[in-house]
């Protein structure tokens, strides 16, 4: 019997660093399977959309790519799997569009087979251990994603993510040591841990560890040049985590979302600290980790946020002097308590509180940047646009250099010298920690 020609395959990433590692597990399947991933802009037999749901305009754009894929092929089967499509559901489906949930996506594989009529006696079958293992046909290069964590218990009140992802759940201390390790013998320079409630790591369990015991286990247990540690909550933070970062290894930066400055509005969020405690924190973290970088999200318009209340959210963010944010305009999300909340805040307000934490936020970068002028460095290069590399150090500084200066698939020490585009140019200092080809 003749075997049926492999399939293109093309995926796009909307949103966190979870959704990333899984788009990467998902294209390294369809690849062991015999399959072909290709770039999203081309021509392909199946376009995969691993939506996103955080915002309104997350729904907007994972709807713009869902739409983007018919166009591209109208022929082709269009997947849209993620948060977006977890809550939507069947009204994204149609002959030519098929939903994937969230809890489906480790069987997106034989769910798109079966759809298109290809499975076999002898398809390929996944168990867990092999998704952490195989390396092979990933879109990763430099930096890579390992899931550690999913889902969420905290139910925020204008958070629709728990419905999205379900309750928290860990992965296996084993099986994250596994997957870091088959990542460094492919030759990846840097690995980012990751989850969506990633510091409540393992409260799922009896039998596993903490966070910080699963960050010691990695360090001990590999030898991958660097490992970054996602988003955490400042409410499951343990500040006797504090001194893994004695390991040079631990990269230097900790996204830490605020979401407000203000005790009331923090309080309506049902979010688990104060600002009082939040500094605490962010001092701690300072004091203990010489030249950190923190990071933030925060939201504006939450409902009933007075101009007293955005008063003092945008006076304590500025005495913290963040190193970057992410702002967001507050946007009611159907099945979230907040959409119920009286006192909306109107659109020119939220505009305007908007306006002034971005201004912050440009500040912010610019601080940074501003250390960092003449600092020598380890940059992970991930890309090159146009004959200029373009990497990251432990510290979250965005670099830039030429490309004929560097090599993709390792850790180069480099001299930043100067603002350029988002981040700073760099000049190579000839030292290079060889790692296997990758990719």
């Amino acid at each position: 019997m003749t075997q049926p020609a492999p399939l293109r395959v093309a995926f796009t990433t909307l949103g966190c660093k979870v959704n990333q590692s899984e788009s990467d597990t998902m294209a390294r399947q369809f690849t062991a399977a015999g399959h072909r991933c290709v770039p999203f802009e081309e021509s392909a037999d199946v376009y995969v959309v691993n939506t996103c749901t955080v915002t309104h305009v997350a729904d907007k754009k994972s709807r713009q790519m869902l739409s983007q894929a018919r166009r591209l092929n109208p022929e082709a089967l269009v997947v849209a799997t993620g948060c977006y499509a977890s809550i939507v559901g069947a009204a994204l489906a149609d002959e030519s569009t098929m939903v994937v949930r969230n809890r489906d996506k480790d069987r997106l594989l034989p769910l798109v087979e079966g759809r298109l009529s290809r499975v076999s006696p002898d398809a390929p079958y996944f168990s867990d251990q092999e998704k952490y293992l195989d390396t092979s046909g990933g879109q990763e290069r430099t930096r890579a994603m390992v899931k550690a964590q999913d889902g969420c218990d905290s139910h925020c009140t204008y958070c629709i993510i728990p419905r999205a992802r379900g309750r928290s759940r860990s992965v296996s201390a084993e099986d994250v040591v596994r997957r870091v390790q088959a990542l460094e013998r492919a030759g990846h320079a840097e690995v980012v841990i990751t989850g969506v409630d990633l510091g409540s790591y393992g409260e799922d369990a009896p039998n596993l560890p903490d966070l910080g015991a699963l960050l010691e286990r990695v360090l001990r247990q590999t030898d991958l040049p660097r490992i970054r540690v996602s988003s955490l909550e400042p409410g499951d933070f343990d500040p006797a985590w504090l001194q893994l970062w004695q390991s040079p290894r631990l990269c230097r930066h900790l996204h830490v979302p605020l979401q407000a400055g203000s005790a009331s509005v923090l309080e309506r969020m049902e979010r688990r600290y104060q600002p009082g405690q939040f500094a605490e924190m962010v001092a701690r973290c300072r004091a203990e980790i010489p030249g950190v970088t923190i990071t933030t999200d925060v939201m504006v318009g939450f409902p009933g946020e007075t101009e007293a209340d955005f008063a003092e959210s945008y006076d304590f963010i500025r005495r913290i002097a963040f190193d970057g944010m992410h702002v967001f305009k507050y946007s009611p999300r159907s099945g979230t308590r907040a959409a119920h909340l009286p006192d909306m805040v109107t659109n020119e307000a939220k505009a305007e509180r908007s306006r002034l934490l971005r201004d912050e936020a440009l500040q912010g970068l610019e601080r940074l940047r501003a250390r960092h002028v003449g600092v020598a460095a380890w940059v992970a290069w991930e890309s090159d646009i146009d004959g200029i590399w373009r990497g990251l150090t432990d510290t979250n500084v965005r670099a830039y250099g030429p490309a004929d200066s560097f090599s993709m698939g390792r850790l180069a020490q480099v001299r930043l010298t100067q603002p350029y585009q988002d981040g700073l140019w760099s000049n190579s200092l000839r030292t290079e920690i060889p790692l296997v080809a990758v990719g």
